[in-house]
């Protein structure tokens, strides 16, 4: 706090945006320009080429038109990236304090937010968002495993990887045989930039395998409860945030999109119940939602409602006939 005193206003709340998003790098917005401050500008000289500025603490920064660029480079990289906007002008930040009885310094500061998050798994390729040149998907992967027995000969995954690109999700749960082998075939067809999984809940084996396979993905490991949610949880915040509500008809219900109506109890009417061989499936639904609800594309990527069911390719192939492939069950 005592340093935070004697910071400028616009510092402190730099740091009070570093101190929520601290695995970031921060793009801040000052006036055509974003400003990276402090441990940021060290890596935006040392992976992009920036050069430092004048001052007391490390800066550095880039015009505006190059945030797609840069981003992406640093996204490539393995970084995470957080876009923080000017909410107002400097014309709206006068009026808004003489609107105030006593407005403090703090208060005289134009009003900033973050607006963006992005990720290697969660790039939408908007007009901010780097190239359009890519040609293959990028998937974020959400897994949970349950092991079946004790000798570990037997074990299940819920599984759900979206394409954000697209905004087309996949979700599954499957048993599996002690190699692994219908995991290791879901990341040779589905090849994930991007892994998030329930700390302490992959078992070793599953670790070696993200490892070996994927040497160049992002993994990260998200809290259970809070961050990786469970199934009941999953559903409740489904239907809460309105994300499948019809525009056009306001007052109608939500309508959860069929692959994941399928996945709650048919006695559950509402929706609100996860099935008997679903709850891992939905769990994994929660920890993605849960990271594009921070990344802030939740709504953006949810209302398209574009959801397959995902089936083993070694079950029953007759299952998929009328997929447009023959690894997934479309609606």
């Amino acid at each position: 706090e005592d340093y935070l005193r004697n910071c400028t206003p616009g510092m402190r709340k730099w740091w009070e945006l570093k101190s929520q998003n601290f695995d970031c790098v921060i793009f801040y917005k000052v006036g055509k320009f974003y400003e990276l401050y402090h441990m940021d500008a060290v890596v935006g000289v040392n992976q992009l080429g920036l050069v430092f500025m004048k001052g007391t603490w490390a800066h550095s920064g880039f015009p505006e038109i190059a945030f797609d660029r840069f981003s992406n480079i640093l996204v490539q990289k393995g970084y995470k990236v957080v876009r923080v906007e000017q909410m107002e002008t400097p014309e709206m930040m006068e009026a808004r304090c003489r609107s105030m009885s006593h407005p403090t310094k703090y208060d005289r500061v134009v009003h900033r937010e973050v607006c963006r998050i992005i990720s290697k798994g969660t790039q939408t390729y908007s007009i901010l968002d780097s190239d359009f040149t890519e040609t293959h998907n990028k998937y974020l992967l959400c897994i949970k495993e349950k092991c079946d027995d004790s000798a570990g000969l037997h074990c299940t995954y819920g599984v759900c990887f979206v394409d954000t690109t697209v905004g087309k999700f996949y979700l599954g749960q499957f048993l599996d045989d002690r190699h692994h082998s219908r995991f290791r075939t879901l990341l040779a067809h589905y090849t994930p930039v991007q892994i998030l999984f329930e700390r302490g809940n992959p078992s070793t084996e599953t670790q070696k395998i993200l490892k070996s396979l994927l040497p160049s993905a992002v993994q990260e490991g998200l809290a259970a409860g809070s961050q990786f949610w469970n199934a009941s949880k999953t559903l409740k915040t489904l239907i809460e945030e309105g994300y499948f509500q019809d525009k056009e008809n306001a007052n109608s219900g939500v309508v959860l999109p069929p692959v994941i109506r399928s996945m709650t109890a048919e006695s559950d009417s509402l929706g609100l119940t996860p099935g008997e061989n679903s709850e891992l499936a939905l769990s994994a639904l929660g920890c993605c939602v849960f990271y594009l609800k921070k990344c802030i594309i939740d709504k953006e990527i949810l209302s398209m409602a574009r959801f397959e069911e995902y089936v083993p390719v070694d079950t029953d192939i007759g299952k998929g006939i009328k997929s447009s492939s023959i690894f997934a069950k479309t609606n």
